[in-house]
């Protein structure tokens, strides 16, 4: 059968006896980076007698086409992701979804996940709605904005060190009134967590994995912008003129190329 095993985020010593036992009585193992879950087994003395298949976001597709559902329905498997729970962000869905289309036995050991253990840490109550990764530019990016800020309950975003404060500019151009919380190394010993109003926020060390819990709120500054006010956003010059040549009809181009000269 499979089970997918969720891994500390952080503190190593956040892994649970039932999720050790079933490392140690594994017969394969698959897993996000062969060299990490080593590591992981190393530290708890689990013997590498095992057989180790890399399955990560670039190859999942291809292992599973080849996979052979007697593979799992004759050995103990288990599925790992470098930190937390396997299909938060992570592969392991598809996995699953190959068990239920073979009839083939498989279950989840609970554990820790960065998603929860924010929300948990923010202090706001309700219901949420959790988002996972932004797209990383264009339209596909402001589309799925709109949509967190749009949500009427709590949102829930990861972003990464290289882009947490494109978001935070975002977020300061169309909600700077609503609250926020912020939080990075969990669990870690360089544990961080920010809480104010989205205006109020400057983040002086972006190292490491954000996840941010956005509080729901009623006073959402208009996303329909105007000429001007997109002129003024804080974003690069090719997302500018992206959002100008929707309210003019002019070439993404031909708008880029003006905004350079106007320089």
């Amino acid at each position: 059968m499979l089970l997918l095993l969720p891994t500390p985020i952080g503190n190593l010593k956040d892994i649970t006896k039932r999720a050790l036992e079933a490392l140690f009585e594994s017969d394969i193992i698959f897993c996000e980076d062969t060299r990490v879950t080593k590591k992981l087994l190393n530290l708890y003395d689990i013997p590498l007698n095992k057989k180790f298949i890399s399955m990560h976001s670039h190859n999942e597709d291809k292992v599973i086409s080849n996979l052979n559902p007697d593979i799992l329905k004759n050995n103990l498997c288990v599925y790992v992701s470098d930190a937390g729970m396997p299909g938060i962000s992570d592969p392991g869905s598809k996995l699953v979804r190959f068990c239920l289309e073979n009839e083939l036995p498989y279950s989840v050991l609970p554990g820790p996940s960065a998603f929860i253990t924010a929300f948990a840490a923010s202090g706001f109550e309700g219901e949420f709605t959790f988002f996972g990764f932004l797209p990383h530019k264009g339209e596909k990016r402001q589309k799925k904005l709109k949509e967190v800020i749009r949500n009427n309950k709590i949102s829930i975003l990861y972003e990464s060190p290289h882009r947490i404060e494109k978001l935070l500019n975002e977020l300061k151009n169309f909600i700077p009134e609503r609250n926020i919380f912020l939080a990075k190394e969990l669990t870690k010993i360089h544990e961080t967590y920010i809480k104010d109003k989205v205006k109020n926020i400057h983040i002086q060390n972006t190292k490491g994995e954000w996840v941010i819990v956005i509080d729901k709120g009623e006073g959402v500054k208009k996303l329909e912008l105007n000429y001007e006010e997109i002129l003024n956003l804080s974003l690069p010059l090719k997302e500018k003129a992206k959002l100008l040549s929707k309210i003019t009809d002019k070439p993404i181009k031909t708008i880029y190329n003006e905004l350079l000269s106007e320089r």
